[in-house]
């Protein structure tokens, strides 16, 4: 039967205390300490009732109780007589027993108090239990030899391509000599990036599960400690356990916490315990001894800090990029996540739509989105989840939380609405920006307004048309407060705007060299940015630097006075629109549509339309009804 630790340290410290006060609790107390001639001259006089006796020291009660202490004189052997004839008790205390037990007590205790805090101190920082008092060159990688984890490829979707590339390792470990007698050997390592939530630790875990070899799993972070050397020696203990279970997978998550690239020598120049690690690391990988039959599987979200012997073939042969999922993906995870929560869904539910509405969400994002939703049918009382909750879950996700309890005057409704409606009306009038969902001036998160432009699919390169169509639109609401209250009427909403707008328009001039007057040129805009990291690319002159300033600069006063332009045309339709807003605070597609219809506005965008989208349905799974969204005529 295991004691738990902490019981075990608080009985030793109640012992000790117990141990402290019966030693020097036994010693009594005394009020005052008197001469030998005083005390003899006390007990003549019948003042003193009892008296203890402890080698030289005496100790005696008076009769009105109080306490008082003398030193008997060596060789006075007439004491007991006298306070025998005057009736006085004596107690008589052996001395000799308790001196010895006394001084080793008050020397050495102290002693043994530090060590036993020392090693207290050191079982909680290596994290070892009643047997692991020392055992810092531990392993912290947890060992699955028959219970692995209970996922499978089948519950990893969005990333069939990279499912199919660990297919052949999971192949490989079932039936190596089918690859061998060819001459083929298994990755030494496989190193899995991409952003954040894309999936990366749930395929490692569906590959151990899949594979029916043992398996260590073991963070990044678990290496590092305080004390020089003791990473490199978790290395080692990490390895010799996969050899003693080879064949056998290795998962090293978030391995840049200990696979930075080395930078600088000397004092200053690098952390030595990383290293020492991530050198032994290196070796262990690809280094003198061979450590066949191990795979080690790595993840991180930074592959650009990595140090480059580590990417090196040989050490991690493969490297794996685990992208964001398109459409059909989310469609797919979409459809796991509610299958494996069993979440009921209502008749109006269309997973495709909720799946062609979120461009750039990950299988966690989408997840999120789920449960969310499920959430807020349980909030709601509802026995199923419908696409309200769905489309509640996603603006909520989007654009933040509703702050409708925040305290806004009419005339800052008026104006947000104003700025809001500025981003639609443009937005509309170019053929080019995303289609338009909806418009709010319900304060969201850190937004007061927001105004959800969708696209229709995923999209993967943009022409100078479309950022010059996105800039005009981030334009759009400024222009309006301008138009309707004067320069001298404009506020700072339109503060996350105007550094958008500024960064596209050096990102078109300087980064993807669409400027006719600079022509194609690339510029690192690190020098712009955070000054701690390393510029990219070549350095240009205090001339060319200029110039690309006077080119921004252009394009941001040309595109705001375009945008002010269309406000300008267009102000009759713009002003229904936001009279409509300010009485239902949010507005679709369609409600814009129509008022603009209404004053023959001849838009050129539209609502969000999918029917050239086509979801290929598991047939596994339950069919999903096609998007049905109004259009307009």
């Amino acid at each position: 039967m295991q004691i738990s630790k902490s019981i075990v340290i608080w009985f030793l410290i109640g012992a000790a205390m117990i141990l402290a006060f019966n030693i020097f609790g036994s010693r009594q107390i005394v009020d005052s300490k008197v001469s030998f001639s005083e005390f003899m001259k006390m007990v003549n006089e019948n003042k003193i009732e009892h008296v203890v006796v402890k080698g030289e020291e005496l100790t005696a009660t008076t009769e009105d109780g109080k306490k008082i202490e003398t030193i008997i004189p060596q060789g006075y052997s007439k004491l007991y007589d006298i306070l025998s004839e005057n009736g006085v008790s004596v107690k008589v205390v052996s001395s000799e027993s308790g001196s010895w037990f006394m001084t080793f007590l008050v020397a050495w205790l102290p002693i043994l108090l530090f060590i036993g805090l020392w090693i207290f101190m050191m079982r909680q920082m290596s994290g070892g239990g009643a047997n692991r008092a020392f055992s810092f060159a531990k392993s912290k990688g947890k060992l699955y030899l028959e219970e692995k984890p209970n996922v499978r490829l089948d519950d990893v979707a969005g990333i069939d391509e990279v499912k199919e590339e660990v297919k052949e390792i999971i192949e490989y470990l079932k039936d190596p000599s089918r690859y061998q007698k060819l001459g083929g050997r298994a990755p030494k390592g496989i190193l899995l990036y991409g952003d954040p939530g894309v999936g990366k630790t749930l395929l490692a875990k569906a590959i151990a599960g899949e594979a029916s070899v043992p398996f260590i799993s073991i963070s990044g972070s678990d290496f590092v400690e305080m004390f020089v050397g003791v990473g490199a020696a978790r290395v080692r203990d990490l390895f010799e356990t996969a050899k003693k279970h080879a064949p056998c997978l290795i998962f090293i998550d978030e391995i840049d916490a200990v696979g930075r690239a080395r930078t600088g020598v000397g004092f200053g120049g690098g952390h030595d315990e990383r290293e020492q690690t991530l050198n032994q690391l290196l070796v262990e990988l690809d280094g003198f001894d061979s450590n066949e039959g191990i795979i080690v599987i790595a993840a991180t979200n930074r592959p650009d800090i990595l140090d480059p012997a580590l990417l090196r073939p040989g050490r991690f042969d493969r490297q794996i990029s685990v992208p964001k999922p398109d459409v059909k993906g989310r469609y797919a995870i979409l459809q796991i996540h509610v299958k494996k929560k069993n979440i009921p869904l209502d008749e109006d539910v269309d997973l495709g739509t909720i799946a062609r509405g979120t461009p750039g969400f990950s299988g966690a994002d989408l997840a999120n989105v789920v449960n969310e939703a499920a959430l807020l049918a349980a909030r709601r009382k509802k026995e199923k989840v419908g696409m309200k909750e769905f489309e509640d879950a996603l603006d909520r996700i989007m654009m933040g939380l509703e702050r409708k309890g925040m305290a806004i005057t009419s005339k800052e409704k008026e104006k947000i609405a104003y700025h809001e409606v500025g981003h639609a009306i443009v937005g509309v009038m170019l053929e080019e920006a995303d289609p338009l969902h909806k418009i709010s001036i319900i304060p969201r998160g850190m937004a007061l307004g927001v105004t959800v432009n969708l696209p229709e699919e995923d999209r993967h390169l943009y022409s100078k048309k479309d950022l010059m169509a996105r800039m005009l639109q981030l334009f759009g609401g400024r222009a309006a407060e301008e138009v309707f209250y004067g320069k001298d009427g404009i506020t700072t909403g339109a503060e996350n705007d105007l550094m958008r707008a500024t960064e596209l328009a050096y990102r078109i001039v300087a980064s993807w060299g669409m400027s006719d007057s600079i022509g194609p040129i690339h510029v690192s805009m690190n020098r712009r940015g955070a000054v701690f990291l390393p510029i990219q690319g070549p350095e240009i002159s205090e001339e060319t630097a200029r110039k690309i300033d006077e080119e921004v600069n252009k394009i941001l006063r040309e595109s705001y006075q375009r945008a002010k332009d269309i406000i300008q045309e267009y102000k009759d339709a713009v002003v229904a629109v936001v009279n409509l807003l300010l009485d239902k605070e949010t507005i679709s597609c369609e409600e814009m549509f129509a008022i603009l219809k209404e004053y023959n506005v001849p838009f050129l965008n539209r609502c969000r339309k999918f029917e050239n989208l086509n979801i290929t349905t598991d047939p596994s799974s339950p069919e999903v009804p096609p998007a049905q969204l109004p259009l307009p005529a």
